[in-house]
């Protein structure tokens, strides 16, 4: 399922933008999850606790926060959803390459450019949502993005996620069907119970790791010349 968020502050054009997307959908017979709002700062809001959105449609005018300054916003926590403009003028189109935004939809032709723009979004959207990890949280689905992903440590019979924002995600999946599941060079494992993202590793001596949390975690003797080659592999270090 694609979750598509509409943001736009007139309530006209965000009933047609919803019902164009139903109407897509049905098409192309895709799952997706519509939620619109009409002020950008209640979804920027949304976004800052942790609600996850797998394409962007954002009006650029809009008062207090226009959609340009929101999506240099998106940016900072989703470095690649795609996100598309909705506008009635083209000069903002400048300023939505400092995004990375993917098209630029004009209002006054929407019925014709929208489908296009949703086919070329939910391919993006699909090849991001690989480098999410959905785990189970309790009595609640989670996603978390590869990059959040500090380290996972097996404690008692449950694995702990921990992540830059989300927190410690505590599951009942095993550690090594979710090392598998990952599929990414950037994981290894320093021990029979924990595995880390290289991406957040500061400094290796002969018997532990130090993260950029502050955190020191302990490599296993065994594990250790594998981890070390690993390391600097991905450093760009010669051993």
């Amino acid at each position: 399922m694609i979750r598509i968020v509409i943001c736009d502050d007139e309530s006209v054009f965000l009933k047609k933008i919803h019902r164009l997307i139903q109407e897509y959908a049905k098409t192309k017979n895709q799952i997706i999850d519509i939620v619109a709002f009409q002020s950008p700062q209640t979804l920027w809001d949304e976004i800052k606790d942790g609600i996850i959105f797998d394409v962007y449609l954002l009006d650029i005018e809009m008062p207090e926060l226009d959609g340009l300054k929101l999506a240099k916003e998106i940016r900072k926590l989703s470095l690649d959803a795609p996100i598309l403009f909705l506008s009635s003028h083209v000069e903002f189109s400048r300023e939505g390459y400092k995004v990375d935004a993917m098209r630029f939809v004009s209002k006054l032709t929407l019925e014709d450019e929208l489908c296009e723009a949703l086919d070329a979004a939910l391919k993006g959207a699909q090849k991001v949502q690989e480098s999410y990890l959905t785990v189970t949280h309790y009595h609640d689905v989670v996603r978390v993005a590869y990059h959040e992903i500090i380290y996972v440590i097996r404690v008692m019979r449950y694995l702990e996620i921990h992540t830059v924002r989300q927190g410690i995600l505590t599951t009942g999946r095993g550690i090594k069907d979710t090392f598998a599941q990952l599929q990414d060079n950037r994981f290894v494992f320093i021990g029979r119970s924990c595995f880390v993202n290289l991406d957040h590793v500061m400094q290796l001596s002969e018997s532990e790791i130090e993260l950029d949390t502050g955190e020191r975690l302990p490599i296993s003797r065994k594990m250790l010349p594998g981890v070390k080659a690993t390391i600097l592999q991905v450093w760009g270090v010669k051993p």
